[in-house]
């Protein structure tokens, strides 16, 4: 085998305590570990007692990715991921009705129980600190209590329950009382800034005027605390909005990654992978939103009636030039801003394509420069960016058009106000001391009114993305809560093929046409025709990956349409054609489809697989990193060792293997062809191949051509026809 090439710079570090926590589950080992993090050691304790017995395989699918610690954070989202929402009460242990037990309790030195419940004898309650059980009464202790609601569909909560009232519009619900508290402080915020301007008017009108400065001093004291209030507020109202921003950050990232993973495979493989990756970049726009100056706006805007409404008691009908010029920019906007609107969709359009370009280059250089087509595929790149280049000076120049606009109305407004301000002191209709603190009320008005203007665009894209995320969010996932997987651990593994019909879209041809087929318990079953006749889209029907648009694939009796396809594909082991290794270590790969495997049976499925020798020869072992660029360094037989070995850990009785021959070496043939034999009649195979020699080791094969089964029998049969299909094709 050639020699495996592995980054050895990194020095062995000690195991994360999430790992820690999951070899304990593996081996049955949970009650005998000591936790470093008192978060941790109540995490089982505080599960038992909400009445959870699923899986271990749930919780250690729960746990964070190489957590070093297990904080409170992780804890409530560990607690989430099974199914049990949390909610804090800040109050005293005395004062927690019995309805809420148990629950996690928090005090305030900084210790954390598990209140299991109570009787005569006090409350009893898990120590995390000393990691043991105690009754007690400890009915004064005050701190933070988290109360969980079981969100399971037997409790009369179900994931679809809310997706008709708009996913994003409940996410904000969870931030009505921190929306109410910035209200509340830009309120504030703009009280101060009225007060400012009427501070200059009585100065003007009654210390200077009537030449009394004995109320000055006062006057500056009670301005300069003022002033300082503003700055606390508006500190305090930028810190609560990055708080916002964050949460908001976290929560819309990872649930729209959920939602994206669980999806069916259908609704995302029609999209390249740049136009995905594009479209959750728009919603990386939400959070900025929140996180910008756009924030601030949305907040003040409303307290801009407030403003016009003084302008009008200290000035009258000067009140009147402000609502002009919201008016002028409502006609401007709607004569400028589709035609803006237009030209940013070109623009983004146009950034997509070059990025989509950049990412075949990266992914296709190999194949680009062994056909010598550097100099085509720059053309083509440089076209491309010649269209991003035009389409953003284009979009520039609209929207510095719009900036000048805006600036010009503004400016026009204030010397308006100037002007007729300045006739009307003349005129003794109007101070001087009003007519400062009216240009200073109205300076006010116009500033959010122009941000409001320009920042519409803006708002207008955040609403598109909101909607979006609303769609993404309303589309129904694969997996649903269920307890399908207890029928299929039983699986024997019996496959029927009935009348099978399918296309990857309404507009393209039939991929698959009334196929049908049997594969019985233990039996090794071989799928071949020519390129496009349908072998992999059969394979992928059996995983589940897509379902029939007519007949039916069951499994035992059981339709697969009937169970969780999420739990489907945990009882069937598939091996694609093109095996993918993700960045991690080589027990982290194996363990992806059983993260319940220990570490003796990862070993024997590596010898199974006949790729123990070369992990041991590795510096660390199943602990070696593997991954990004990595794996190109990597042989493709050991690579595909791997991917049996994968599957080989998966205790399913169904393996599918997609053209398990590509890519290897005679060597690496050979032993796939000895694992075939060492497993027949354990479990039931189905192979996607081309070769004689596998096909030859099935129990019958399934020969297709153009979507429809030509021929089913014997394997010698198969092998033989195909034979003859070849020998009139080359004549």
């Amino acid at each position: 085998m050639n020699e495996i090439a592995v980054d050895t710079s990194t020095p062995p570090r000690p195991q994360p305590l999430s790992e820690q926590v999951a070899e304990a589950l593996r081996n049955g080992q949970a009650a005998e570990l000591h936790y470093t993090s008192p978060y941790a050691a109540c995490l089982l304790p505080l599960l038992r007692e909400l009445g959870w017995h699923n899986y271990a395989r749930e919780l250690i699918e729960a746990l964070p990715h190489f957590a070093d610690d297990i904080d409170l954070v992780d804890l409530r989202n560990i607690l989430v991921e099974l199914g049990y929402e949390s909610s804090p009460i800040k109050t005293r242990i005395a004062n927690l009705r019995k309805e809420l037990y148990p629950c996690l309790f928090v005090a305030n030195n900084g210790g954390a129980h598990v209140l299991m419940h109570t009787d005569e004898d006090g409350i009893r309650y898990f120590d995390a600190n000393k990691q043991k059980e105690k009754t007690d009464n400890i009915g004064h202790w005050k701190g933070t209590a988290y109360v969980f609601t079981d969100t399971h569909p037997t409790h009369g909560i179900t994931p679809q329950d809310t997706a008709q009232e708009g996913w994003f519009f409940n996410l904000l619900q969870r931030f009505r009382g921190l929306i109410v508290h910035l209200l509340g402080m830009t309120l504030l915020i703009n009280t101060i800034a009225l007060l400012t301007p009427l501070f200059v008017m009585v100065v003007y009108d009654k210390v200077i005027g009537s030449k009394s400065p004995d109320t000055l001093p006062y006057l500056l004291s009670g301005i300069g605390i003022l002033m300082a209030t503003d700055l606390m507020m508006r500190y305090l109202r930028a810190k609560l909005l990055g708080s916002v921003a964050g949460r908001l950050d976290y929560l819309i990232g990872v649930e729209t990654f959920r939602q994206l993973l669980y999806l069916p495979p259908l609704f995302t493989e029609r999209s390249t992978v740049a136009a995905q990756l594009s479209r959750l970049k728009q919603f990386d726009s939400v959070r900025d939103f929140f996180t910008g100056p756009n924030a601030a706006i949305v907040l003040e805007l409303p307290f801009a009636v407030l403003f016009i409404g003084v302008i009008a008691l200290v000035a009258g009908w000067l009140a009147m030039i402000p609502l002009a010029m919201l008016l002028l920019y409502i006609v401007v906007g709607a004569v400028w801003f589709p035609y803006l609107g237009s030209q940013m969709l070109r623009s983004g359009k146009a950034r997509t394509d070059k990025q989509r370009m950049l990412m075949q280059t990266l992914s296709g250089r190999r194949e680009i420069k062994a056909i010598g087509g550097e100099s085509v595929w720059w053309e083509r790149f440089r076209e491309v960016s010649g269209e991003a280049v035009m389409a953003s000076h284009r979009t520039f120049m609209v929207n510095n058009l719009i900036h000048h606009v805006a600036q010009g109305t503004m400016t026009l407004a204030g010397l308006a106000v100037v002007g007729f301000g300045t006739l009307g002191v003349l005129d003794g209709n109007l101070t001087i001391g009003a007519l400062i603190a009216t240009m200073a009320l109205v300076w006010r008005v116009l500033g959010p009114l122009q941000s409001a203007f320009l920042a519409y665009p803006r708002v207008d894209q955040i609403g598109k993305a909101m909607c979006q995320i609303d769609q993404l969010m309303r589309l129904r996932k694969e997996r649903h809560q269920g307890h399908s997987g207890l029928i299929l651990e039983k699986l024997r593994g019996h496959i029927r093929a009935d009348r099978v019909s399918f296309r990857y879209g309404p507009d393209q041809d039939p991929a698959l046409l009334g196929v049908s087929f049997e594969v019985r318990p233990g039996e090794i079953v071989a799928i071949t025709g020519n390129t496009g006749s349908g072998k992999s889209t059969m394979l992928k029907l059996i995983a589940g990956m897509y379902q029939p648009r007519a007949g039916s694939i069951s499994i035992d009796g059981m339709d697969l349409r009937q169970l969780n396809a999420v739990d489907l594909r945990r009882a069937i082991a598939y091996v694609p054609q093109d095996t993918k290794l993700f960045h991690g270590t080589i027990a982290q790969n194996m363990r992806l489809n059983n993260p319940l495997a220990t570490d003796t049976q990862l070993r024997e499925a590596a010898d199974e697989a006949g790729v123990l020798g070369d992990i041991l020869a590795m510096p660390e072992g199943f602990d070696t990193r593997i991954g990004d660029s990595s794996i190109e360094h990597l042989p493709p037989g050991f690579m595909q060792g791997l991917a049996m070995g994968r599957a080989f850990v998966s205790p399913a009785r169904i393996l599918l293997l997609d053209e398990p021959g590509a890519s290897i070496d005679a060597d690496s043939d050979q032993r796939f062809m000895q694992q075939l034999m060492r497993l027949r009649g354990k479990r039931t195979i189905v192979m996607v191949s081309h070769r004689p020699s596998h096909i030859r080791l099935a129990d019958k094969a399934v020969l297709m051509e153009q979507g429809s089964v030509q021929f089913a029998g014997p394997s010698e049969e198969v092998v033989a026809q195909m034979m003859e299909l070849a020998r009139i094709f080359h004549k």
